[in-house]
C-alpha cells in the first residue's frame, strides 16, 4: 500500500521538469495549461491538510478546468514557474509526511460523497497527468 502512495508523490514530482521546459516558450496556451496545475495543486494541499487535520471535512468541488487556467493566467512564465515550483513543493512536502493512517482519512464532498484522502491525491494525478499530455503534445 505505501507503494501506492509512493507511486502517486513521484508523479508529481515529474512534472516540474516538464513545466519548466514548456514554459520556456512563453507560449500562452502553455502558461494557461500551468496556470490551471498550479490552481489545482493550491486547491488541493488545501483539501489534504483539510482531511489531514479536521474530523470528516467537507470539501468544495474542485472549479472546472476554465476557471483554473484563469487563476494565474496573469503571471509572466518566469513568476508562474517559480510559484508553481513552490507550491508543488509544498504539496509533495505534505504527502511526503503523511502516515498510512492519513493517507485511509476521509472527507465528505459535494459532487463525490465521501473521498478518502488517497483518492483525492490520486484524482489530482490524473488531473497533473492530462495537464503533461497538453504540454507534451503541444
Amino acid at each position: 500500500m505505501l507503494d501506492e502512495f509512493q507511486d502517486l508523490i513521484e508523479e508529481l514530482l515529474g512534472t516540474p521538469k516538464l513545466v519548466r521546459a514548456a514554459l520556456a516558450s512563453a507560449d500562452p496556451e502553455v502558461i494557461r495549461t500551468v496556470a490551471a496545475m498550479y490552481a489545482r495543486d493550491a486547491i488541493v494541499l488545501e483539501r489534504v491538510q483539510a482531511i489531514k487535520n479536521r474530523l470528516d471535512p467537507h470539501l468544495k468541488n474542485v472549479p472546472p478546468l476554465a476557471e483554473l487556467e484563469q487563476r494565474a493566467s496573469n503571471m509572466d512564465a518566469a513568476e508562474l514557474l517559480g510559484e508553481f515550483d513552490t507550491g508543488r513543493g509544498e504539496l509533495v512536502s505534505l504527502l511526503m509526511n503523511l502516515t498510512l493512517k492519513d493517507w485511509e482519512r476521509t472527507a465528505t464532498t459535494e459532487h463525490d460523497g465521501i473521498v478518502s484522502l488517497a483518492e483525492e491525491v490520486e484524482t489530482h494525478v490524473e488531473f497533473d497527468e492530462a495537464q503533461r499530455a497538453k504540454l507534451e503534445g503541444r
